[in-house]
């Protein structure tokens, strides 16, 4: 019926090194919102206003709720 290949494997066309790089080279990743600082809120704030036009996503709701507890 059907013959079997002699064993080979399918070539990776990248390594694991090569797959890593550009991961490092995005930048670090976003910090978490209970970790950020009143000043990283607003900038997140105002980045999220201008990218989608206002603040009714969840996360910018969440980062609203975040800057209110933090607020004095």
């Amino acid at each position: 019926m059907a013959e079997k290949k002699a064993g080979k494997k399918p070539e990776a066309k990248a390594t694991p090194e090569a797959q890593a790089a550009p991961a490092a080279e995005s930048g670090p990743k976003r910090k978490k919102i209970n970790r950020l600082s009143l000043a990283e809120i607003e900038a997140h704030l105002a980045e999220c206003k201008e990218k989608q036009g206002s603040l009714v996503s969840k996360y910018a709701r969440q980062l609203l709720a975040r800057k209110k507890a933090l607020a004095p």
